[in-house]
This record gives structure tokens, sequence and C-alpha cells, in this order.
């Protein structure tokens, strides 16, 4: 309803075009040019996205070095404990110690023509302290030496070493690696140090090639299932984060909302107060001079009835802005009990005349008594603003329909109007103090009388009309002991 606040409030009428309509629009504009506010939500998913990526390629490609190391060096253990049962089987360890013996070497051959049937293996060298080949499957490496062979140095020194490379057609990391019958596969280098059983002395080294086709797809059926894990992780952590931030946003966003209406309402309060103050003073002298003019002799009676009116009027305005003053005190009035129906009936009674001057029809339905709690002068001005709004936004007439409500332990009294409605934009800005649509409005109306309503514990609901118009429900608490 465009009737819904004090005189000044939005009204929903078709808006002059005059320079003072929008004078409080540009200061609403001026007031909001400044620096763009912060957005923690916007901020938060930037950093956090980055943040969370980072941990999450970090973790995973730790994760996957660590699973790719473990599950090599499992696979070389196991081979490493077959090679030394089957050694030490057949007692052909000692070939190590005495190359030269016929019969251990023939012994030893046999227990690597077992140990290189091995499920994968491609190949298989046995070499001595020196680095020397004392055997492989490649007849042409027997008797040779390769330089440069950390693993195998390693290896020598009792550590069992494990290497996972892949043979590109055409290169090869190492010397030892030419022949290998498959290039560009995934293949596995194990050295393992053959210790004297009574000594623990390393003796020599075997060293065995597989290309695991089982392992490779078990690591990187592994490595796809850690990455997934990774990155579904990393998608669950930000979005937990994000939501629980994007809640925080909301919530600040909220209170710093209603920290700025507060602020808007406070000074509202104390424009107020300040304006009622000042006026006081020009009406009484507009008093005094109408009183004047009245007891003047000789004066037409004419002129004795304007004089009369002015009085009237100057005391009515003198009345509403004592009321205001009551407004501007609010949070200091303690709600009383007050009987709905009475003061709303009484409102109507002092708006008749203006109702009636516009062609406006009242339908009110029958109730008896409502107590509900409020100041009752403040109550009082807050009817009146409305029903003067709703006269205003139905200037060729209309019909003013007031009714009752109860729920949820409040009481109300709904006016509706038959009016232009309110428009998006002024539906926007119901609430917001120093927003008006009026020539010369402040915009005080409706955020006094929300702020009113709520200090007492009730509802102001603003709602369009059906079909048209607009309906204002002002809902309040009952004193306690009323309440069926």
């Amino acid at each position: 309803m465009t009737g819904t606040a004090l005189p000044d409030v939005v009204s929903t009428s078709a808006r002059p075009n005059g320079p003072d309509a929008h004078t409080v629009d540009r200061a609403n504009e001026g007031a909001g040019v400044g620096p763009a506010p912060f957005s923690l939500r916007r901020r938060f998913a930037l950093a956090s996205l980055v943040v969370i990526t980072v941990i999450a390629v970090g973790l995973g490609w730790m994760l996957s070095r660590v699973l790719t190391e473990r599950m090599l060096q499992r696979e070389a253990e196991v081979t490493m404990h077959f090679v030394h049962n089957v050694l030490a089987t057949d007692g052909t360890w000692a070939f190590f110690r005495r190359p030269d013996d016929n019969l251990l070497r023939a012994g030893f051959l046999q227990s690597m023509r077992h140990i290189v049937t091995m499920r994968e293996s491609v190949r298989g060298n046995a070499y001595d302290t020196r680095g020397h080949v004392l055997w492989s499957t490649d007849e042409e490496l027997i008797g040779q030496t390769f330089d440069h062979n950390t693993e195998l140095a390693e290896a020598l020194q009792g550590q069992m070493v494990v290497e996972a490379d892949e043979t590109e057609p055409g290169q090869f990391s190492k010397a030892e690696h030419q022949g290998l019958v498959r290039r560009g596969a995934f293949f596995v280098e194990a050295y393992f140090p053959v210790r004297d059983p009574q000594n623990g002395a390393v003796l020599g080294v075997i060293e065995i090639y597989k290309i695991p086709e089982k392992l490779s797809s078990d690591i990187h059926r592994g490595l796809r299932q850690l990455w997934l894990a990774c990155f579904g992780g990393a998608v669950l952590l930000f979005a937990v984060l994000y939501w629980i931030v994007a809640r925080a946003d909301r919530l600040i966003t909220e209170q710093q909302k209603r920290l700025t209406e507060a602020q808007r309402t406070a000074s509202t309060v104390e424009l107020a107060s300040a304006v009622a103050h000042s006026l006081r003073n020009p009406l009484a002298s507009i008093r005094s001079a109408a009183e004047l003019l009245q007891d003047g002799a000789g004066r037409p009676e004419d002129v004795r009835e304007l004089s009369g009116d002015v009085i009237e009027s100057v005391d009515r305005a003198n009345r509403w802005i004592t009321e205001l003053v009551h407004v501007a005190q609010a949070p200091q009035l303690h709600p009383q009990s007050v009987d709905l129906v009475a003061l709303v009936q009484t409102c109507l009674k002092e708006m008749a005349g203006e109702l009636a001057r516009r062609d406006i029809r009242l339908r009110v339905e029958p109730s008896g008594p409502l107590p509900v709690l409020a100041h009752s002068a403040t109550l009082r001005q807050a009817l009146l603003s409305i029903i003067a709004n709703a006269a205003e936004a139905m200037p060729q007439g209309g019909r003013l329909t007031v009714s009752w409500s109860r729920s949820e332990g409040l009481t109300g009294v709904c006016l509706t109007d038959t009016g232009v409605g309110l428009s998006p934009e002024a539906q926007s800005r119901l609430f917001q103090p120093f927003s008006s649509n009026k020539v010369g409005g402040l915009g005080m109306g409706l955020a006094l009388v929300k702020r009113m309503v709520e200090q007492w514990r009730g509802e102001l609901l603003v709602t369009p009309g059906q079909p048209r118009g607009t309906r204002v429900e002002i809902r309040l608490p009952a004193p306690v002991g009323t309440l069926n």
C-alpha cells in the first residue's frame, strides 16, 4: 500500500519529474560511491582453490611415488627370497667364491635356469665382487665389466637395489641394457647381493630384469585410484570450506545490512526529533496570529471561520509533532495493553473527512475488542500514517478495507486499498530510511513503523493487494492472559 507509513513514506503513485523528487535518490546514490565491498566468498574461492589444488597435486605426486616404490620394493623382496632359497638349497652360492670350479658352475647354471624361468623375467646376470659378469642369459655380456653402475656398486655393499625404467627404441640408459628383447616397455631391474652363509660377506650380485605387465597394470590402477582420491578429497574439502565461508559471508552481509539499517534508522529518529522541535515555534506563531485575527473587531464571519480552520489545522499539526516526538522516544516507551479495534476506529474517525473528500469508501469488518501490547500514541501515529498514505494512493477514489487477524499468538489489523499498488522499485526500497517518492518527503515512514512494531515484538507485513492495490498488516502480541 502506498499508504503504509508516516505521511512521507514511499508512495506508489506516479512519480513527479521535478528536481525535488530526486533529491533523496541522488543523496542515496552519492552515499554509495566508494570502494567496492570486500567479497569474502570470491576471495576465499580463488585463494582456497589455488592452495587446495597445489596441496592435492603435491600430495598426489608424493603418494604416487611412495606407492610405486613400495610395490616395486615388495616385488623385489619376493624375488630376492626366491633367489636366495634356490642358491641355498642347491649350495651353488659357492660358485661366486670358486668360479673356476666346473662342478659348481654346472650346478649354478642349473639353478639360474630355474630362476630365469620366473614369470615376466627377460634377463639375468651374475656379477663377482669386481663387477665382472660371471654369467648372463645373454652370452655376449659374459666377461664384460660395465662402468658407472651405481646400483651394482650399492648391491656389492650389501643392499638390495630396485630400479624401474623404460627401454626406448634405439636408446638405452645403461650399456647392459643392450639386447633386451622388448623395447619401449616398462621394466624392473633388481640387484640382489649373494652372501656367504657362514660369515655374511658379499660374494657377488644377481641381477634380474623383468617386464612386469601385471605389476605395471596394478601400479597404474593404484595410481588412478590415488589421483581420483586426491581429486575427490580436494573437491570435497573445497566444497565444505566454501559452504562454511559462504554461510559466514551471508551472515556477515546480513549483519552489516541490519547494522546499516539500524544506523540509518537512528539518524531518522534524530532527524524526526529535530524536525518536531524546530516546527513547534513557527506553528505557535501562526496560531497566535490566527487567534488575534479571529478575535479582531469588525472582522467578517468568513474571516473568523477561516481563522478557526487555521487554528484547528495548527493544533492537528502540533499534535502530530508531539506524536512524532513519541516515535523518536519509542525505545524508552514501554508497551501497554491497547484495544486495537477501538484505536483503529478512532483513527478512521479522525481521517473520515479526508477519506470522504477523496471519495474513498470505507469497509470495516465487525469485531469485538482485541487487546494488544503497544504504546497507544505511537501506534496511533503509525495507523494514521498508513491510512493517510492509502488515501494518497487512491486520488480518483476507491475502497479501503479494514480486517482483523489472529495467528501464532499475534493479533493484527489489515488495511487494504485499491490504489495503484507497489512498483518493484518501491517494494525493494520499502523499509529504507530516507527513501521516498514524494516531493519533499524524508522517507522516514515505514522504516520507523517497522522499527516500532519490531520493538514491541510484532510484525509489519506489506504485500500486493488483489486484484490491485496494497495490503498492510500490523501484527502485535496480545497481553499475557488474553490468549485463547
